[in-house]
């Protein structure tokens, strides 16, 4: 029997959903995580009837940390913009997107990213955008608390290398501790699902394992790695409490000015 093909179309997308939008300028990727926004039955068959069926309606454009939000504002040299959805049955992907900010009869204000093909490609989890770490970290299976130096993460899969012979089981199930460093020391981010898919040794001693995240987390994770991608473009770390961009600031000075464009224009 031929395997059943997996597909999401647009109208599919809902807000259960997790939804990010990966923005390319001048080779370098953000991934931004966005929200499905918060509409009416009769806003949504107005959307639907005034732009189209390709078209997703978003809430304002934000990162969100520990319940805290700091508007990211866009306007755009992109070279690329891309819509990533995942649900319980994959990654997809949509090149070429656009985002619109709107107005609707009922004076509600919104976004609306526009698409111009009706299914998404199926997306090769472990290619998200990972953040390179290298820091020592604990992993624990069966019981027992492994010490490992994590090399990278996104939002979907880690690696990370063993020195010696790998303590941890490849295909079993494992809970990382995920840690960062801050002025009082070592804090926990937060324990994440996961389990290796494949292992290979490395020459100058030790192993590396290629692993992969449960989807559950993906939603906490995908805010997670756009903050950490913050840092490191713009240098200077953010805290985990609420920032608020000025509008207008140069994306190659401050990572990102508008994505969103006038339908007028």
């Amino acid at each position: 029997m031929a395997e059943k093909t997996v597909k999401l179309s647009i109208p599919e997308i809902n807000k259960d959903t997790t939804l990010s939008v990966l923005a390319t300028l001048d080779g370098k990727k953000l991934e931004l995580p966005v929200e499905y926004a918060k509409v009416t039955g009769e806003e949504l068959a107005e959307i639907r009837e005034s732009y189209g069926k390709l078209i997703i309606p978003l809430e304002d454009v934000v990162q969100q940390w520990q319940e805290k939000l700091f508007e990211v504002s866009f306007k755009g040299h992109l070279s690329k913009l891309e819509l990533i959805a995942i649900n319980s049955e994959g990654v997809f992907v949509w090149d070429n997107v656009k985002i619109y900010k709107v107005k609707l009869s009922t004076g509600h204000t919104l976004n609306l990213l526009k698409a111009k093909m009706l299914e998404g490609k199926k997306f090769n989890r472990r290619r998200g955008v990972r953040i390179a770490l290298d820091k020592t970290m604990e992993i624990q299976q069966g019981g027992e608390m492994i010490k490992v130096v994590v090399r990278d993460l996104s939002y979907c899969g880690l690696g990370f290398v063993e020195p010696g012979e790998s303590k941890i089981k490849e295909g079993e199930p494992f809970i990382l501790f995920l840690v960062e460093s801050t002025d009082e020391g070592d804090k926990l981010v937060g324990k994440f699902k996961g389990k290796v898919i494949n292992q290979r040794e490395l020459p100058a001693g030790g192993v590396f394992s290629g692993c992969v995240i449960s989807s559950e987390h993906s939603t906490f994770l995908q805010r997670y790695i756009a903050l950490k991608q913050m840092e490191q473009i713009s240098g200077k770390k953010r805290a985990a409490t609420v920032e608020r961009n000025v509008d207008g600031v140069n994306w190659k000075n401050k990572i990102v000015n508008s994505l969103v464009e006038s339908l007028d224009e």
